[in-house]
């Protein structure tokens, strides 16, 4: 295709003009019509009626003889008796404000290097017309540029082509007129457009914009030019930060060229590295702004040069806003298959998906905040590979190129966002892994992680323990890899020896089976005292040798002692000691230290609690409910207790044939600790006067007691009539209050009570807690049901029963797990929850948080 014009922008708007060509309906094929006269249209790609055209630039056209006009003089385009410089074009402008036409061959195409520009006769400045010698010329129409500021909104430019045959200058009615084209020439200003900035934000050191630039009717396969964008910031005045911006590129007043092929959707960053400070909220607050244009040069001085008038956009200047995120953080998700190591980094099970936490903290560092954040991938380490069954799958997406990896970009918005990240397809080698980066408002933190295949280690509790002479013991050995994953492999298991000054026993072993393993040993000689060392070796099967290999081992120190039966003591005891109620389950609120002395070192104490968990003091990590077994600290034990319940509590201590008791008292819920309330009565007999009790307990079924500072709103609504209510009503220390309603024999139909626990006293406190009770009224209260709550065991399940509680909630600790149904679904339930075989446990039955039995149960 023939072009007027040789210009870098040409090939850009080749690809517009495909974008403006979707706003064109395409007309309907049509016999071509015979052209008699001077044709003219527009060059380039796009519709006829892709017609505008900026003020800054021209636009091409071709003007031609028509396929139908007969050649004489020996050239076959040119009209019988008409010289070839017959061919002419008209131009009219629509504004009368002294603006020129300027017109120009392109004298790449044969044709005259200029035009002269013949105004007609009797028309005004803005009437003329030139004279193209050619068969067929492609010519380039525009505005005067140095006249350009005063086009608003628009000029249309009417072309005419024609053939003087009449031999009156100008375009007469005796010539041979073709079908006139409008150019319209427009300012940029009132091209359809979008900018937005980003919100600066203290600290910031650079900005970004994005520009929308919609098609319409312009021709942009003819555009040169291109788009740019400039920003405008102010530094700090203030006296943190005086000194203005200086010494970096682009940094008061940037711009950069939005080239590109989609000038639909136009969406370019710039970020300009400015001086440390800039924005900042402290002392004169800086600000930013940015404005687009559409220009034909590449620097500011070509664009003022033009007036300003190619601005297409202003954005008002914004302020700079305080920074809300102080910090940033970036974790695993402990699993599985992750577990952190240390700050920043993680060890993940080689070829597996686990979950990665990043949070932005406020200023506070206390509360995630939902600032947008971005997670990249900062370093590769060791010798990951990537190829089509290889990579790393980086919050839903695949890579298994390692250049695109190491680009790997998301974005996060919520305050407490996680996402996925899995390998596959990948070899173990030492110290393979990758770093993630967390970044948001300049700050940053990184997450280090390092592939790693299972290593399985053995793990002994308590450290300590202690038994007579020549007696063997069983140990149960828990072998689990890094991750806290028991193996399911059946080639590992556990030797054990015991090593007493220069004597070791004989090795024994124990196959591992779904993470455990258990071995019996005994220290030797069986007359030698002392503190032995229990070595627990794990072992894995050598297919290869057929022998076991050793691998990670554990220990534990057993004090060996030996005395004369029957001489079993307690020396002392603590007496008493008290705890107020643990909730929750995450702590405890343990009691004062319990200590006992015993008359043999070392010897096993074991400790009786019901219903109290308790912990060796010596040892936090061991705990347990209602039993606990521990050698003694030399002559000595020490122990701490809690519980959910509040009473008074016996706890036996045994050694041998000896034993003592201690008392634990749990305190009473406090008046503030209130959870639910609860009534006796359902149905009120119609003719009699019914006191109705109501309970108050704790999140554990505790009764509270009030009357100092929190008290119970009661109001009754509905048949019958109250006394005895008021708005500040006490609790007595089994948590109930009461008050009557009299029912008339007439009456019939339903109440409520509406009952407002105030913890503070306050009626309006955030924290009461209100219950509302239906009641029926005026039939014959219906006989209680047949109730009744038990407890069995079957396949190592411990199953909870309730009849006649439909509606009602059941909850049951069994051991140191409870089991909670809301609302029982039908008037006989069963509720089951696994324990294992060979345990005996106590299972505490309650009902809308009353205790209504304890059973033991021997799970089978």
């Amino acid at each position: 295709m023939q072009e007027i014009k040789r210009k870098s922008g040409l090939a850009l708007g080749a690809v517009l003009a495909l974008v403006a060509s979707m706003f064109v309906v395409t007309p309907v094929a049509q016999a071509a019509p015979v052209e008699t006269a001077a044709v003219i249209s527009p060059t380039g790609a796009g519709a006829t009626s892709a017609n505008t055209m900026l003020i800054t630039e021209d636009f091409e056209l071709r003007v031609r003889y028509g396929t139908g006009v007969s050649g004489v003089n020996g050239d076959a385009n040119s009209q019988s008796g008409t010289a070839l410089d017959a061919l002419r074009v008209h131009y009219s402008l629509s504004s009368t404000s002294g603006l020129v036409v300027s017109a120009s061959p392109a004298a790449d195409m044969g044709q005259e290097t200029a035009v002269t520009l013949v105004p007609d006769t009797a028309t005004t400045a803005n009437d003329g017309h030139f004279t193209v010698v050619s068969t067929s010329a492609f010519i380039s129409i525009g505005i005067d540029q140095a006249l350009m500021t005063t086009v608003s909104p628009s000029v249309t430019v009417t072309l005419t082509p024609y053939l003087e045959v009449d031999g009156v200058t100008g375009k007469t009615a005796g010539d041979s007129i073709g079908e006139a084209y409008d150019v319209v020439f427009v300012p940029w200003s009132s091209v359809a457009h979008s900018l937005t900035l980003t919100q600066p934000v203290a600290d910031d050191r650079g900005a970004t914009a994005s520009v929308t630039v919609t098609a319409g009717n312009v021709r942009w396969s003819q555009l040169d030019g291109e788009f740019t964008v400039r920003f405008t910031h102010t530094a700090d005045t203030g006296a943190t930060n005086s000194a203005s911006v200086s010494g970096v590129a682009n940094a008061d007043s940037s711009t950069i060229g939005l080239t590109g092929a989609n000038l639909t959707s136009l969406n370019y960053s710039f970020s300009a590295a400015v001086k440390t400070g800039v924005y900042t909220t402290s002392g004169t607050v800086g600000s930013l702004s940015a404005q687009v244009f559409y220009m034909t040069g590449s620097s500011v001085t070509n664009q003022a040069s033009l007036g300003g008038s190619n601005a297409m956009s202003a954005v008002s200047k914004l302020g700079v806003t305080a920074k809300t995120v102080n910090a940033v953080s970036i974790s695993a998700v402990a699993g599985d298959n992750v577990k952190n190591t240390s700050v920043g980094n993680a060890d993940a099970r080689i070829n597996s998906a686990f979950v990665v936490r990043a949070f932005g903290w406020s200023a506070s560092n206390t509360t995630s905040v939902a600032v947008a954040r971005t997670v990249t991938v900062s370093a590769i380490a060791g010798t990951m590979e990537f190829d089509a069954d290889s990579g790393v799958i980086l919050d839903g997406t695949t890579y298994t190129s390692s250049a695109a990896f190491a680009a790997a970009s998301f974005a996060l918005a919520g305050s407490d966002d996680t996402f996925t990240v899995s390998t596959f397809g990948q070899d173990f080698t030492t110290n393979d892994g990758f770093t993630l980066k967390v970044s948001s408002q300049l700050q940053d933190h990184s997450l280090a992680i390092l592939l790693k295949t299972p290593s399985y280690s053995p793990t002994y509790t308590p450290t300590t323990l202690a038994g007579l002479a020549g007696q063997t013991k069983s140990f149960e050995i828990t072998v689990a890899d890094q991750w806290d994953v028991a193996p399911v492999r059946t080639d590992l298991r556990v030797k054990a020896t015991v090593t007493l000054s220069s004597s070791e026993s004989e090795a024994v072993s124990g196959v591992v089976t779904g993470g455990k393993a258990t071995v019996a040993v005994a220290p030797t000689p069986a007359t030698r005292t002392g503190s032995a060392t229990v070595t627990f070796t794990l072992q894995t099967f050598n297919q290869g040798t057929q022998m076991w290999d050793d691998g990670n081992v554990d220990s534990a120190t057993w004090n060996v002692y030996s005395y004369v039966a029957g001489t079993e003591a307690f020396e002392s005891r603590t007496a008493t000691a008290s705890a107020s109620i643990s909730y929750g389950v995450a702590a405890y609120s343990w009691s004062g230290v319990v200590s006992v002395e015993i008359a043999n070192s070392y010897s096993d104490i074991t400790v009786t609690a019901t219903g109290l968990v308790i912990e060796n003091n010596d040892d936090a990590t061991v705990t347990a409910s209602d039993t606990l077994t521990v050698a003694a600290n030399g002559l000595n034990g020490n122990f701490r207790f809690a519980s959910k319940t509040a009473g008074t509590y016996t706890v036996t201590f045994t050694n041998g044939s000896a034993s003592t008791t201690s008392v634990i008292t749990i305190d009473a819920a406090g008046e503030d600790k209130g959870a639910t309330i609860t009534f006796d009565k359902t149905a009120l007999t119609a003719g009699e006067t019914t006191t109705i009790t109501g309970t108050l307990r704790d999140a554990n079924g505790n009764p509270v007691k009030t009357g100092a500072t929190a008290s119970i709103a009661i109001a009754y609504t509905g048949k019958g009539l109250p006394f005895g209510t008021s708005t500040t009503m006490a609790t007595d220390a089994n948590g109930q209050f009461t008050f009557q309603v009299l029912v008339l024999s007439t009456e019939k139909g339903d109440a409520a009570i509406s009952a407002t626990y105030k913890p503070t006293g306050s009626a309006t406190s955030t924290r009461n807690v209100t219950t509302v009770h239906a009641l029926t009224v005026g039939a014959a209260a219906a006989a209680q049901a047949d109730q009744k709550v038990n407890a069995g065991s079957f396949k190592g399940y411990v199953a909870v029963y309730a009849k006649g509680y439909e509606g009602q909630r059941l909850s049951a600790k069994v051991g140191n797990d409870w089991v909670v149904v809301e609302s029982l679904a039908s008037n006989y339930v069963r509720v089951v929850e696994y324990t294992g075989a060979g345990y005996t446990i106590a299972v505490r039955i309650y009902i809308d948080r009353v205790l209504v039995d304890t059973i033991t149960v021997t799970t089978k």
